[in-house]
């Protein structure tokens, strides 16, 4: 069987052959002041061999013909990498390297529907070590085509090329096996600097927990914390530093050292944001945080809290009612100049309160309010101990090993009334 290339386009003339006796015959060049006649296609064709072309390509090609894929040719380049085939067998029998790689599927879907096909990265054992390939399959049309301007005729035979990718694949596997040295590297960082356990206050039980992003997600800056003070009281702290990686839980790390330094100092939430905001910027004027820092005082129950830029905490009152910390919000930390303001909540016996970052509400396709409300949603059913709180709530909001973004949570409950006293809402 002869095989051929059609070459699309207008008619080329056919130069006559030279003095010199030249068997070769090429095309002449166009007259558009006088055109000749119009060409069968079918002449053009035999000018290109498909044979000749094919044999010059360092990469491996094969062509097989009809519906069991018989082996028509294979190059040269397909003969040194895979050896001798015999013409005229099944491509499960003559290509078995084409079975092994799947691609004998691909060369009957590309014959049936008369479509290329391709795979990529596809193995092949045996040749000096692990060799990666792309596979295209190729539907090649009849030499009886009819002529120009009528359908084609259906796909008689496949072209099977075959690109070689090793370096890549070998590139991109030495790249994933760094990234995740480092992704491991700073999940170890990360959950080093956080609180390995958290004090428990009189009248008060805490919980928290943190979700590293998956594999796909480089670590990020979030954290937590739960500082005693003196007189009973207890600051309660969540952040998240913007960015990945290991430079943000440096900084994340860095942060949370500092808000326990200056919890000792006994000064308002809103002047432990300002002392922070001007270490933020002092660390790196490029990476800003948002943090929320609240004290807990179990004589007159009140929760003192300031926020810069972070998410609204959460409260679940004892009769189920969820309510929003909509106070105004001050900027967040590292970006200088700005103003923080303290706010004062006063929570009843009972009352669960929940600190969180952004990955617990943010999607990428839903607005952040979205996500909130769904959180507030879920904590007004979520009752139990604050561990049972936080595993209900990263559940309920699709938080898994394979999340795109870090998650913190604080959770934290007042110790319940009495029986038989009645209580409503909290007081804000």
């Amino acid at each position: 069987m002869r095989w051929s290339a059609r070459l699309a386009g207008a008619p080329w003339r056919a130069a006559p052959p030279t003095a010199t006796g030249d068997p070769f015959t090429v095309p002449g060049p166009r007259e558009p002041a006088r055109p000749g006649p119009l060409l069968d296609l079918r002449e053009i064709h035999e000018l290109y061999d498909l044979r000749n072309v094919l044999g010059r390509l360092p990469a491996p090609v094969a062509v097989t013909y009809g519906p069991q894929h018989q082996l028509g040719y294979a190059n040269r380049a397909y003969r040194e990498l895979f050896g001798d085939r015999t013409n005229g067998l099944p491509a499960s029998e003559a290509l078995p390297e084409l079975a092994a790689m799947g691609v004998l599927p691909l060369m009957d879907q590309a014959l049936r529907s008369g479509r290329p096909r391709s795979v990529k990265s596809r193995c092949i054992l045996g040749l000096g070590g692990n060799r990666y390939y792309n596979v295209s399959c190729v539907p090649l049309g009849s030499e009886a085509d009819p002529v120009a301007g009528a359908e084609p005729g259906p796909p008689i035979g496949v072209l099977i090329f075959a690109a070689e990718v090793t370096d890549q694949v070998q590139a991109a596997t030495r790249l994933r096996e760094s990234e995740g040295r480092h992704r491991a590297a700073a999940v170890t960082l990360q959950r080093s600097l956080l609180p390995q356990k958290l004090e428990q206050p009189d009248g008060l039980t805490v919980a928290a927990t943190y979700q590293p992003g998956g594999a796909e997600a480089a670590v990020g800056g979030d954290w937590y914390d739960v500082i005693g003070l003196g007189g009973g009281r207890t600051a309660l702290v969540i952040g998240d530093v913007m960015g990945r990686g290991l430079r943000a839980a440096a900084v994340m790390g860095q942060l949370r050292t500092a808000v326990r330094a200056y919890a000792r100092l006994d000064l308002p939430p809103h002047e432990v944001m300002t002392l922070l905001d001007g270490l933020a910027m002092e660390i790196d004027a490029n990476q800003i945080a948002t943090c929320t820092y609240a004290v807990w005082d179990p004589a007159p129950s009140t929760l003192v809290y300031a926020s810069a830029g972070h998410l609204p905490l959460l409260l679940r009152c004892p009769d189920g009612t969820v309510l929003r910390g909509e106070e105004q919000n001050g900027p967040p930390l590292g970006t200088g100049g700005g103003t923080h303001l303290s706010h004062t909540l006063r929570l009843l016996p009972g009352t669960t309160g929940v600190l969180y970052t952004d990955g617990l509400v943010e999607r990428r396709d839903e607005d952040i309010d979205q996500g909130i409300d769904q959180l507030a949603h879920t904590l007004a059913g979520a009752v139990g101990t604050p561990d049972v709180v936080c595993s209900r709530l990263l559940r309920a909001m699709g938080v898994s090993s394979d999340h795109d973004d870090d998650v913190a949570v604080l959770a934290f409950q007042l110790a319940a009334a009495p029986a038989g006293v009645d209580v409503g809402p909290s007081e804000v």
